[in-house]
């Protein structure tokens, strides 16, 4: 497994953030993350974490109005 990909940037990073926040958004779990890089997955898991923070406080919500 290749920790240290060659060529990353503040784009790339962005991307990975951008797509895990999305995972996350829609219930995803973390382990679906694609990448290997240890510096991708961190902003990919960044990302999924802030994503699912909203999930959360969107679901709860609705639950709350459903009672």
């Amino acid at each position: 497994m290749k920790l240290v990909e060659p060529r990353w940037d503040l784009e790339n990073l962005e991307k990975a953030y951008r797509r895990g926040f999305m995972a996350g958004m829609v219930g995803k779990p973390i382990v679906a993350c694609p990448h290997k890089a240890e510096i991708v997955v961190n902003a990919w898991e960044a990302g999924w974490q802030d994503g699912k923070e909203q999930f959360d406080i969107k679901h709860s919500t609705q639950l709350k109005q459903t009672q």
